[in-house]
């Protein structure tokens, strides 16, 4: 009986699981335009689960997109389509929220499912700088406080991606009035 408690007691040790909160400062969303804010996390762990809570106000919230981007380049949709109002409180995003930001309502209190999947930075390294990207089309505002929870352990996270990357040798060019082409 007691090997097995030890050996139970080590394979748990080996595996260390945590959470943590890392806080990004607050930033100002300006219409017509992508704003960022972000934030970077010093430790080291392979991620098991994240959330992201945020506060801000905007005249009117059906006006703008949030993605939260990773320092792997990972990007996922918190919100694009199907919300209203002009305020969010304490509003966090998480995979497992029972509940679709488009059934909650204005100051959106509460967890809600995000439209990407969170998921996506499951297995990625936690330890880089963490992006909230803000596109506005009309209105500015503001957020006023945003946080990132990271659930991790010590298991080898998947490696990041390689971009040999890409370069642009053409004339230069305009994009006007939210008009954008491809």
């Amino acid at each position: 009986m007691k090997q097995k408690l030890i050996i139970i007691l080590f394979l748990l040790s080996t595996s260390l699981i945590g959470q943590t909160t890392y806080t990004g400062s607050s930033f100002s969303i300006n219409g017509e335009n992508v704003s960022t804010g972000e934030l970077t996390v010093a430790d080291n762990g392979t991620i098991t689960d994240l959330n992201i809570t945020m506060s801000g106000t905007y005249a009117n919230i059906s006006y703008i997109d949030f993605k939260l981007i990773s320092p792997y380049g990972t990007i996922v949709d918190l919100v694009t389509t199907g919300w209203g109002g002009s305020a969010f409180n304490g509003t966090t995003f998480d995979d497992e929220a029972s509940n679709t930001i488009s059934s909650g309502s204005s100051p959106y209190f509460g967890s809600f499912q995000p439209e990407g999947n969170l998921a996506d930075f499951d297995q990625e390294e936690m330890q880089g700088t963490w992006s909230l990207w803000a596109y506005s089309t009309i209105y500015s505002g503001n957020i006023s406080e945003w946080s990132i929870t990271i659930d991790y352990d010590n298991s080898d996270p998947i490696d990041p991606p390689i971009v040999s990357g890409i370069q642009y040798t053409g004339s230069s060019f305009d994009i006007l009035d939210d008009n954008v082409t491809t």
